[in-house]
């Protein structure tokens, strides 16, 4: 079944966004999976804005996104995570993050499964992320390169890739959901 996301930046390069909160006022976000989506996305700038989560995640990245900048973003998890980069996802840079609402299983979630692509999400830079209550973010490692974390209080999690390896293997051969 096909996510129901709010915003959503398709096959698109340099996008720009600045100084907007989502979703809008009087929008409730658990009407939708994900708020903010980027799929085969480049050159993408979130900056200044403020994300009030969907069922799943406040962002999701998925099918080769390629440089992006998410900076001085305020995440509310409303599900699962507050973002989830995946999918051959590469070069992304989490700059001045608050987590206001931390996700109900990790904060941040580094390639977890994709249907739209079998590749390693690689090149994650996590700088001056923190949350508003002082707790570490959650950052779990699946089918991903480790983040590079700097001035950040988070805590890495990082799943073995031969465990990973099974779980997508009997995943794609629809083993198990």
């Amino acid at each position: 079944m096909a996510d129901n996301n709010y915003y959503s930046i398709a096959d698109q390069d340099g996008v720009v966004i600045e100084n907007k909160d989502f979703p809008d006022p009087g929008v409730n976000s658990q009407d939708y999976s994900d708020i903010f989506k980027l799929s085969h996305a480049t050159n993408i700038v979130l900056r200044n804005s403020s994300i009030a989560g969907g069922t799943e995640d406040c962002i999701d990245m998925n099918r080769d996104c390629n440089n992006i900048l998410i900076e001085n973003v305020r995440l509310h998890s409303g599900g699962s995570y507050c973002m989830t980069i995946k999918g051959g996802t590469k070069n992304v840079t989490l700059k001045d993050i608050i987590v206001q609402a931390h996700g109900k299983e990790t904060d941040i979630d580094l390639g977890n499964w994709s249907d739209q692509s079998n590749e390693l999400t690689t090149n994650i830079t996590l700088e001056d992320v923190q949350s508003m209550d002082g707790s570490p973010v959650r950052v779990r490692v699946l089918w991903a390169d480790p983040p590079t974390v700097i001035n950040s209080n988070v805590k890495v999690t990082v799943v073995p890739k031969w465990m990973v390896a099974i779980y997508r293997f009997l995943r794609k051969h629809h083993l198990v959901p």
